[in-house]
């Protein structure tokens, strides 16, 4: 990201519509025209720079709200769009017509290595037995070494000229896990919940880190990763930080706003994701 010069000024909405808006497929321009305007120029950037174009990966595409998988398509011999969940991706592409042999869409991928320790198995266990504090965190602190040891994604890793992360790192593992501990808190003491979390938030940033090396392990001699993810959550309690970015000026006022705001009230995911791998 940081070769990246062109603006992120906003866009009127009316200076993004283009010939994909005729189609029966919204690729995001529709609910999401100035986020997607912007990550079409990430990848314009990028794919400027790439001498050579073959295979591209697309991680956490979601339901094609963020990527407009068949234009990103037309610059490499073939596509391949990886989820950890189901989506709406091939249902898409079946609508508009685009090639199967182009873009290639695989789900219920295991970016973390946690699917093959069964961990998610192994914790709702241990919530349902009431495993004791120690042995709860104990064990997922552990689980970070042990996913580590697996490896991710290992039929496709060197084989990308371009790979690009779609919002993956504030979704790995932490708020589900988070959300599926909070309806068993009850059940430990306030000093054992917080040793949960800590245990919970020490695999989280193992799992980040990890992550990018993923990332760069996937790529080609060459190739070039673009990513991008979820900063800050707005709403009433920080609404003073658009009311403070709108007030600036230029653009490099406005960069090192967000910056910094980053810092002080960014997702921690995300933070330590975007500062790239350990």
């Amino acid at each position: 990201m940081k070769e990246f010069q062109r603006s992120f000024q906003p866009v009127p909405m009316h200076m993004q519509q283009d010939e994909s808006e005729a189609l029966n497929v919204d690729w995001g321009s529709n609910e999401w025209g100035t986020h997607r305007f912007h990550i079409r120029q990430l990848l314009e950037h990028s794919l400027d720079l790439l001498p050579v174009k073959e295979k591209a990966v697309v991680l956490g595409a979601g339901n094609h709200g963020d990527v407009d998988l068949p234009a990103l398509a037309e610059h490499f011999t073939q596509l391949t769009v990886l989820d950890t969940e189901e989506n709406a991706i091939e249902e898409a592409l079946g609508h508009q017509g685009t090639a199967s042999g182009t873009i290639q869409s695989l789900t219920r991928m295991d970016y973390t290595g946690l699917d093959q320790i069964q961990f998610y198995e192994t914790w709702e266990e241990m919530l349902l037995n009431q495993a004791p504090a120690a042995e709860m965190a104990a064990y997922i602190r552990d689980s970070a070494f042990q996913a580590r040891r697996r490896e991710a994604l290992s039929g496709l890793r060197g084989s990308f000229s371009l790979v690009v992360s779609s919002a993956v790192h504030t979704q790995l593992f932490y708020v589900p896990a988070l959300t599926q501990f909070a309806g068993y808190a009850a059940q430990y003491e306030q000093s054992e919940v917080r040793q949960i979390v800590d245990a919970l938030t020490y695999l989280r940033n193992s799992l980040v880190a990890d992550y990018n090396r993923l990332l760069i392990s996937l790529l080609k001699p060459g190739g070039r990763i673009v990513m991008w993810s979820d900063m800050i959550r707005l709403d009433e309690a920080n609404q003073s930080l658009l009311e403070g970015l709108y007030a600036l000026k230029t653009e490099g006022e406005r960069i090192s706003y967000l910056f910094k705001a980053f810092g002080q009230y960014g997702m921690e995911a995300a933070v330590l994701g975007l500062k790239g791998p350990a």
